[in-house]
C-alpha cells in the first residue's frame, strides 16, 4: 500500500487525526494514531498548555484529547503528522499542535486532505460554508505527508498564541491582512469577529451570530433542533455559521441567553422526557425581547461568550467588531474611533 510505502520513507511517525470519524478511517491504513477530538471554535483556550487543558475539561466536562495531550508534552519523540481537513477546526488544532511541538523542537508534518467541492470564499460578515469531505475518499486520493518549514511551523504557532490572547485585536489584524492569500483565514477572521457585538455610528448591536441565532425566535416554542433545520434551510447567513459550530450549541448558547439577566430577553422550558438536548428545552421571546435585535442597550444584557483567549460582551474589557473599507470585519475596544486604521 501506499502508505507503507510512505512509511519506509519517514520511519516512526505519529499520525493526528482531526475529529473521531477521521481516527477511524485513518486507523485502517496507518498507525499509530492519535485523535483530535476537542472543537477549538468554541469556548476559552490558552498558549499555556497545562491551563488549556484544565480550561477545556472545565468548558466540556470532561477532557477532550487526552492522549494527543499526552503526546504534545513530550520533550523530544518522534515527528507528528497531522492529517489536515480543510476546517477552521482543523486551522486551529494544526496550529496548538505546532505551537507544542516547537517549542520542544519536534517536527512537524501535514497530509492535506482536499475538500469533496472547492469552497467558496468568504462574503460580508459571515464566514464560508465549511466544506464537506468524505475522509475515506479524500485518503484514497493518495496525500502527501509533506515536512513543515520552520517558517511555516512558526507562522501556525504564532496564529494560535494570537487566538489564545486576551485581545483579540491582533488576531483580526492577523486574519485580515492574510485573508486575501489564505481563505481560510478570512474566514477564520470572520467566524472569531462574529461573536463579538458590533458597534456603529448609533450604538450597540449584538454579534452577527446572536443576531441571526436570535431571529429564528417567535412567540411561539420552538426546539433547538427546529431551529438548527431552518437555520440550515434558509441559507440566510446562519447556516455558514451552523455548518461550523454544529447543532449542540445552538442550545447551549440559547440555554444562556434564557438564564442570562433572569431570563428577561429569552425564556424556555425544559421537556425532561426527551432523550436529546436539542430536544429537551424550547424557546421563545419574553414579551418585548425581540426590541434587543434592534439595538443591544450594553454589554452586560448579553450573555458572554469565551472565544480563545479573548471573551465578547465582557462589560469591564470592551471588545467591539466594526466594518473596515473593503468590507473586512475587525475588531477594536469599545467607544474608540471607527476607522480602519485604529484596528492595531
Amino acid at each position: 500500500m501506499w502508505f507503507s510505502m510512505m512509511t519506509k520513507a519517514i520511519r516512526d511517525m505519529i499520525y493526528v487525526a482531526i475529529g473521531g470519524v477521521a481516527g477511524s478511517e485513518l486507523v485502517k491504513v496507518v498507525s499509530p494514531v492519535v485523535v483530535e477530538e476537542d472543537d477549538l471554535l468554541l469556548g476559552p483556550s490558552s498558549a499555556d498548555p497545562k491551563r488549556h487543558r484544565v480550561l477545556r475539561a472545565r468548558y466540556w466536562g470532561a477532557q477532550p484529547s487526552a492522549e494527543l495531550d499526552e503526546e504534545l508534552a513530550r520533550s523530544g519523540g518522534v515527528p507528528l503528522c497531522v492529517v489536515l481537513p480543510p476546517t477552521l477546526g482543523g486551522l486551529l488544532s494544526f496550529c496548538r499542535i505546532c505551537a507544542s511541538l516547537a517549542a520542544r523542537g519536534r517536527r512537524v508534518f501535514a497530509m492535506t486532505l482536499r475538500p469533496d467541492a472547492a469552497g467558496s470564499a468568504p462574503q460580508g460578515l459571515d464566514p464560508a460554508e465549511e466544506s464537506t469531505i468524505d475522509v475515506s475518499e479524500a485518503l484514497r486520493r493518495k496525500p502527501s505527508a509533506i515536512r513543515c518549514s520552520d517558517i511555516e511551523t512558526a507562522l501556525a504557532a504564532t496564529l494560535w498564541k494570537l487566538w489564545c490572547r486576551r485581545s483579540p485585536v491582533a488576531l483580526s489584524s492577523f486574519c485580515a491582512s492574510g485573508g486575501t492569500l489564505h481563505a481560510l483565514l478570512a474566514s477564520l477572521g470572520r467566524y472569531h469577529a462574529g461573536h463579538f457585538p458590533r458597534q456603529t455610528g448609533q450604538g450597540l448591536l449584538l454579534s452577527r451570530f446572536d443576531e441571526l441565532l436570535l431571529r429564528q425566535l417567535s412567540s411561539e416554542w420552538i426546539t433547538a433542533a427546529k431551529m438548527f433545520a431552518s437555520g440550515m434551510k434558509a441559507r440566510s447567513g446562519l447556516h455558514a455559521w451552523l455548518s461550523h459550530i454544529g447543532d449542540l450549541y445552538v442550545s447551549r448558547r440559547l440555554l444562556e441567553w434564557a438564564r442570562h439577566a433572569h431570563g428577561s430577553i429569552v425564556e424556555c422550558q425544559e421537556h425532561p422526557e426527551k432523550p436529546s438536548e436539542l430536544s429537551r428545552w424550547s424557546f421563545r421571546w419574553r414579551p418585548g425581547g425581540e426590541a434587543i435585535l434592534d439595538a443591544l442597550p450594553s454589554l452586560r444584557d448579553a450573555p458572554p461568550v469565551a472565544i480563545g483567549g479573548a471573551m465578547a460582551y465582557d462589560p469591564d474589557r470592551g471588545w467591539v467588531c466594526r466594518v473596515g473599507a473593503g468590507g473586512t470585519p475587525f475588531l477594536s475596544r469599545l467607544a474608540t474611533a471607527s476607522t480602519g486604521a485604529q484596528r492595531v
